[in-house]
């Protein structure tokens, strides 16, 4: 038996094509971000059982015009783009392609995190200019700093991994992680404000929830340590823009590396662009050939195995109010 699967925002990688033909799967795909009328007319139109998505969201208006869908896989981990609680209603499990991508969105994170205490971004920029900064520059280094980790995910843990040979100290803030899943040499702080309160550097790596949506706010700010730098390779609704704005333009903080934001994709005129305490990217921490790979891969074996037989990892599953099958 042959099934169809819609992939929102474009192709999957060329080893997911592949997965896909192997398990009997037929791709097609639809533009990015379509609103609800235009998911649910792509996704008639090919009858498709399941959907991938990529670059949109899955709001409960499009499920409510699907004749067929009957599972949704995030090509990543943030769901916050799909309404689970419309998805269970309907008895479509939601998955996700956990800890596929982490190695490069980690990476990205890092990059963005050196980029910021070396000023990469502003030195490339004045060297174009004809300018010549070396008699007056003076970086940060990352090595032996205080790192604050909220959320240790795949991601934060690769993260943290990375940042060890930069001999930092690690504090972690996740109030679902189990004791035992703290990694070695990382200390666990029961509230953000310890957190944020001990730490030079502090890197998102939590889902976006309505809990959580602008949790360092002008108060967090405030609290964080003077010159601290702020990373977020998660979701940019965590930030309210405009106190990180006013934080970084009086030199509260040192600087930050972004690569979500609050509205994407970001306007030319934001004022975040105007900084030079900024280094920015485009939401493209897990856009690397390898991760691309793994993921849409993840999420073709996910798909097969649950239109076949009904099985979901429970590891990926997110709506366990939905039930395998079997």
């Amino acid at each position: 038996m042959q099934y169809s699967v819609l992939v929102i925002g474009g192709a999957v990688a060329p080893a997911a094509q592949d997965a896909a033909l192997t398990r009997g799967i037929a791709l097609s795909s639809c533009k990015p971000y379509p609103d609800a009328g235009e998911l649910a007319d792509a996704a008639n139109a090919v009858a498709a059982d399941a959907l991938v998505v990529r670059l949109g969201r899955v709001p409960r208006e499009a499920m409510a015009r699907m004749h067929s869908v009957r599972m949704i896989a995030k090509h990543g981990v943030g769901i916050d783009g799909i309404d689970v609680a419309a998805a269970s209603e309907r008895g479509i499990p939601v998955v996700v392609a956990g800890g596929a991508n982490a190695q490069s969105v980690a990476e990205q994170g890092l990059a963005l995190l050196l980029g910021v205490a070396r000023s990469t971004a502003w030195l490339d920029r004045r060297i174009r200019e004809g300018h010549w900064d070396k008699s007056t520059y003076a970086g940060t280094e990352v090595a032996g700093k205080a790192v604050g980790l909220i959320g240790l995910g795949a991601i934060g843990r690769a993260f943290l991994a990375l940042l060890r040979p930069f001999g930092v100290s690690a504090r972690v803030y996740d109030p679902y992680l189990s004791p035992d899943l703290l990694p070695d040499g990382a200390e666990r702080v029961d509230d953000v404000d310890t957190l944020l309160a001990s730490s030079d550097i502090v890197s998102l790596h939590c889902p976006l929830t309505d809990e959580n949506r602008g949790l360092i706010d002008a108060a967090a700010i405030a609290r964080m340590r003077p010159g601290a730098i702020l990373v977020n390779t998660a979701r940019g609704e965590l930030i309210d823009e405009a106190a990180l704005v006013a934080a970084l333009r009086d030199g509260r903080l040192g600087g930050a590396g972004l690569d979500t934001f609050a509205t994407e994709p970001i306007g030319a005129d934001h004022p975040l662009l105007a900084l030079d305490n900024v280094v920015v990217s485009p939401h493209v921490g897990a856009n690397t050939h390898e991760a691309r790979a793994r993921v849409g891969v993840r999420c073709i074996e996910q798909i097969a195995d649950y239109l076949e037989r009904g099985v979901l990892d429970p590891r990926n599953h997110v709506n366990k109010a939905v039930p395998a099958t079997v």
